[in-house]
């Protein structure tokens, strides 16, 4: 009797432990966030083209954002999609004895949403050297120290990079742009340039620095007009121009558009 009183007892207890590790709450791994780890370095400058290089703690993309005024980085420079942690990108087309200011940018995404992002806080420089010549393994001047920090004090926001248009279908686009302190997502716009009336948003500071909004439900073969704007509080908005895009024909799909047509 005591036996299976016994049995009984050690039963209920292996029932229990079951019970508990069925029920109990799974323990996910913490998502990491995309750091810069070294660099950015120049490579290899030359009189008309540069390689910039950085090294990240994971796996993600390698953009520059570079132009010859620190305050308008407008072009865009990447590297290969698949994730790497050690970066190169190349800048083409530049113009001897010739200041130019760049920033660098890492992240990830998960299908078509970009996540865990990192860029250089501060704005670098370097100067292109005659033709003939080269130089390597190069540190880039620090041209804007912690811009970043320095604007979040007084709060004013503006945008130092884009819009640029990162996909167009059919029925939607996916248009991105960076800001020198986090803040607001927001795109108003419309088929009719003075009644751009439709609005699409992403959460307050989702990504940072770097902005992304997909806009939906759009019309095939349509013409659209679009105007970014980020801000902290009332009275702190910044807007973009007006710029314009169409979209394909219905299963047709676009590339990346890094100047959209701007029309105001």
């Amino acid at each position: 009797m005591q036996m299976k009183s016994s049995l009984l007892s050690l039963a209920l207890a292996v029932m229990v432990v079951i019970a508990l590790v069925a029920f109990a709450p799974a323990t996910l791994p913490a998502q990491q966030q995309v750091r810069i780890t070294g660099g950015p370095t120049l490579d290899t400058v030359n009189s008309n083209a540069v390689f910039i290089t950085w090294s990240t703690n994971l796996p993600s993309s390698s953009r520059v954002w570079w132009g010859k005024d620190k305050n308008n980085l407008t072009h865009l420079a990447e590297g290969p999609e698949s994730g790497q942690t050690n970066h190169k990108v190349e800048i083409l087309n530049l113009e001897p004895n010739t200041t130019y200011y760049f920033t660098v940018e890492s992240g990830q995404t998960r299908g078509t949403k970009a996540e865990h992002e990192a860029e250089t806080p501060n704005v670098y420089s370097f100067k292109t050297v005659a033709p003939g010549q080269s130089k390597r393994n190069e540190t880039p001047q620090v041209a804007e120290a912690g811009a970043a920090a320095g604007n979040l004090e007084n709060g004013k926001v503006q945008i130092t990079n884009g819009p640029v248009i990162e996909a167009v279908s059919a029925n939607s686009a996916r248009i991105a742009w960076s800001t020198n302190i986090p803040g607001s997502t927001r795109v108003t716009y419309g088929t009719d340039i003075n009644n751009m009336n439709q609005l699409a948003e992403s959460p307050w500071g989702q990504g940072g620095q770097t902005h992304r909004v997909e806009m939906k439900n759009l019309k095939p073969n349509t013409t659209y007009f679009f105007q970014v704007e980020t801000g902290q509080a009332a009275g702190s908005d910044v807007e973009s121009h007006v710029y314009t895009f169409k979209t394909p024909a219905g299963g047709g799909q676009l590339g990346r558009i890094d100047h959209p047509q701007q029309v105001r």
